[in-house]
């Protein structure tokens, strides 16, 4: 296929929308089952396009900017984001040959862009001109940092096992052992992804409850949608490179590739969907305190332990 083919069509921009779609009517649905709910209904058979309605009105919505805001930032920033999350995707094999680019550095430059998120959403918050927004900036930098490097150190772990940066690679060497040599590793890397896109219990950015809407209070219209889809492209994103690194990409019997990484990837997002259901929100302290205290350090004795096995193998 051609390049700008993948990258519009698939495993580009039209693929991401689709699943997106279905991604937001799974979630409400499996929450609604949690809850003892009857969740989308009405819009729609089984109320399918439920979603396609929310994003139709808020693309209608009118684009409001307030008086004291940065106004050439609060424009931008949404626009940015969305750009540096879909890059993230370009590097992600979803089959032998769905995938837009590969490199000897794959992991490391999907790394570099999830590190360079933080100071972007701060930048949202601030370019807000409200103390609500700027709030739950700083409630981003700080949560994303400390997940972040849970998030590295987990990545290099299997870097350091499979001795590849490439993708493709990783995913060719992988297998039973390597599996259960890195389970530890895929652990320490799903909570870290989840803490660093703001996954409840980890919402604590957004908290409602207590800052009105953190960074995104006064965002609406098509740039919140910028906003909330950037969100999730970067869970998707970082689950993809789960899949990936810890549970064998698209490798799997008789059936095509593609359908084995997206069958894994759903397994990991009802196990976020459920968790959200079911766990109330935690404090920042107590995040940091998990981080920085608990997440960080078995992270690091990971890695050393994975130093030592593949000092063995060899």
């Amino acid at each position: 296929m051609e390049p700008w083919f993948k990258a519009i069509v698939f495993p580009g921009f039209l693929f991401l929308l689709i699943v997106f779609l279905l991604i937001f009517y799974l979630e409400r649905k499996i929450l609604a089952d949690v809850h003892l709910r009857t969740g989308p209904y009405y819009v729609g058979k089984w109320g399918l396009l439920q979603t396609t309605a929310d994003v139709f009105k808020l693309l209608q919505k009118e684009f409001i900017i307030q008086r004291r805001a940065n106004k050439l930032l609060y424009s931008l920033i949404p626009f940015v984001a969305f750009l540096m999350v879909t890059i993230i995707i370009a590097f992600i094999p979803f089959s032998k040959s769905s995938y837009v680019v590969s490199t000897s550095f794959d992991l490391l430059i999907v790394l570099a862009i999830v590190t360079s998120m933080p100071p972007i959403f701060f930048y949202a918050g601030w370019a807000s001109k409200s103390k609500y927004s700027f709030i739950g900036g700083l409630r981003v930098v700080n949560q994303m940092i400390s997940s972040e490097i849970p998030i590295w150190l987990s990545a290099l772990a299997a870097a350091v096992f499979y001795g590849t940066l490439n993708h493709i690679e990783i995913v060719e060497k992988s297998s039973w052992l390597s599996f259960l040599v890195l389970l530890p590793a895929f652990f320490i890397f799903t909570v870290a992804t989840l803490i660093v896109t703001d996954r409840p219990p980890f919402d604590i950015p957004e908290a409602e409850q207590e800052i009105v809407y953190g960074f995104l209070t006064e965002y609406g219209g098509f740039n919140y949608a910028l906003l909330i889809l950037s969100k999730l492209i970067e869970l998707f994103g970082l689950y993809a490179l789960a899949v990936t690194l810890f549970l064998g990409g698209f490798k799997g019997p008789f059936l095509p590739g593609i359908f084995w990484f997206l069958l894994k990837i759903l397994v990991l997002y009802f196990f976020t969907f459920v968790l959200r259901a079911s766990t109330p929100r935690i404090r920042m302290d107590q995040l940091l305190r998990f981080c920085w205290q608990i997440l960080t350090p078995f992270a690091l004795l990971n890695l050393i332990f994975i130093i030592f096995v593949k000092m063995l193998l060899s």
